[in-house]
């Protein structure tokens, strides 16, 4: 069976994938935003460089996120998302897109 061809505008082209350490009090560093109690998906929010320690990958300020150790995310609460990393052992994998932009003018920047 051949896999379907992607068109060259397709989300999952811009789908990016990194592993981040938590520090030593356990804090994983990547701000988060939105959740499903603010009718958004979660994203990253503002990220400092200094304080994130990349294992692979980088993150930046807008992505949504989708995986966390590849459990499907999108829908859930914000807490629930960090209770999901804070019980994550060792580094943690994020799965992550950039947000495409629409033609309607006022809708999804």
């Amino acid at each position: 069976m051949s896999k379907p061809v992607l068109k060259k505008n397709h989300w999952a082209a811009r789908v990016n994938e990194c592993s981040v350490s938590k520090d030593a009090r356990g804090e994983l560093n990547v701000p988060l935003r939105g959740g499903a109690e603010n009718g958004e998906f979660a994203y990253i929010g503002p990220v400092n460089d200094d304080v994130v320690l990349y294992k692979s990958g980088t993150l930046n300020e807008g992505e949504l996120l989708l995986e966390v150790e590849n459990l499907s995310i999108s829908g859930l609460p914000l807490y629930d998302v960090q209770t999901v990393i804070k019980n994550c052992k060792g580094p943690v994998r994020l799965k992550t897109v950039r947000q495409g932009h629409l033609s309607c003018p006022g809708r999804w920047k």
